[in-house]
């Protein structure tokens, strides 16, 4: 089979890419490292210029700037396309220094590898190269292409998230460029995720002395534990973990607080509902007379659905794919990303359109690199069909 011209034009753009790939995964970013960040994005601003684009950062106090970047195409009637990326990652500073960008054999197949290669510093120069070479081939048949490249993503996107859906709401079709797994998957689905609380109140009391006093906080926490606990498994589509306790001040006091926190995640509105139901329940029930118990939190987004508002991008990705000679399969994940910020506003988007590899978050992660090319030409792909025409939007 001939390959496509897509995939032949991103193998000629393969030593610039890889270029750029380790001048920003040589720099640490971690997502409390502001310096670090907006050295990243000054990076990639300057890349952006050279590709055509007009950019300007929103500024941050606390957490690096986010960078916006807008191309106009050559259909002002067509597409309004949002690209959306981040710059942080979740390793330390100094991972550069014990691990920087490296190229070497894995398994049988060349790999890139440093601290953020493949979430998601790849997949944001995959959707830079990606739109570029339909610019170099006059093929930017929309009326706008825009990148937001934030900061904070890896701590949900607490200060670009209104920014997100700004733009999100602005636009006909978002594009999120996290891994994408296999070099024929992209992400149709994501779970919303939650942070919840359970604090009890007990009373104090000498452990030696009259512990008959005390009200334990930390033994009517153990029962919530168990119980909230086992709602894991028992609503579809959701998920409950217990992952942090704490109680108690000194070995020698009878403690009057304690409190536990959950990781809560849905697949859908109606699974929220449902777990967060189950949850007040347990809350509900004392087993120990004199104790107080509150229940708090929520989703910090909700989720990224399987629906027929963005079934329609599937199957733009899925004819890109095949004239690429790929059968793209659309999967669903457990984490959210910031797909979930735009599906939500009712703005059809896909995700997983970054690079493929493994081990994200782990100080082995690492990006395929024969697969790159033909990520690049599905980006390009797939930003050529939603430009075509309003059946794909």
């Amino acid at each position: 089979m001939q390959k496509h011209y897509l995939v032949e034009r991103a193998e000629q753009i393969m030593e610039p890419y890889l270029a750029d790939v380790k001048a920003v995964v040589n720099i640490d970013s971690g997502t409390y490292n502001k310096i670090g960040v907006d050295h990243v994005g000054r990076y990639l601003q300057e890349r952006f210029h050279s590709f055509g684009f007009s950019t300007y950062f929103d500024v941050q106090q606390e957490y690096g700037n986010h960078l916006v970047a807008t191309h106009q195409g050559n259909a002002p009637d067509g597409a309004r396309i949002l690209l959306i990326g981040h710059m942080d990652t979740v390793f330390p500073d100094g991972e550069v220094e014990r691990r920087p960008f490296s190229i070497e054999e894995q398994d049988g197949m060349r790999v890139a590898k440093g601290p953020g290669v493949l979430d998601m510093k790849s997949g944001v120069l995959i959707g830079m190269y990606g739109v570029h070479q339909l610019i170099l081939g006059g093929e930017a048949n929309y009326k706008s292409v825009t990148f937001l490249l934030n900061s904070d993503e890896e701590i949900g996107s607490p200060a670009s998230k209104a920014l997100i859906q700004e733009l999100g709401r602005q636009s006909d079709a978002v594009i999120v460029l996290e891994p994408g797994r296999l070099t024929n998957q992209v992400v149709s689905s994501r779970r919303s995720s939650g942070l919840y609380r359970v604090e009890v109140r007990g009373r104090s009391a000498h452990a030696g002395v009259e512990p008959q006093k005390g009200i334990n906080a930390i033994l009517e926490l153990s029962y919530q534990v168990q119980r909230m606990q086992a709602l894991q498994g028992t609503i579809p589509g959701t998920s409950l973990s217990v992952t942090v306790i704490r109680g108690g001040e000194r070995s020698n006091v009878i403690p009057d607080a304690a409190y536990l926190e959950m990781d809560v995640r849905a697949s859908s509105m109606a699974g929220i509902q449902a777990i967060e139901e189950a949850m007040r329940r347990v809350a509900s029930r004392k087993i120990m007379d004199g104790t107080q118990i509150t229940l708090t939190g929520d989703m910090r987004c909700l989720p990224f659905e399987r629906s027929e508002q963005n079934a329609p991008l599937v199957r733009a990705a899925q004819e890109a794919g095949k004239e690429l000679g790929l059968e793209i399969k659309d999967l669903a994940s457990g984490g959210a990303s910031d797909a979930n910020n735009t599906a939500p506003l009712g703005v059809p988007t896909i995700d997983g359109l970054g690079a493929g590899g493994g081990l994200a978050h782990n100080p082995d992660e690492y990006v395929e690199l024969d697969s790159l090319p033909v990520r690049i030409a599905l980006l390009s792909g797939l930003v050529k069909k939603i430009s075509s025409g309003t059946q794909h939007v």
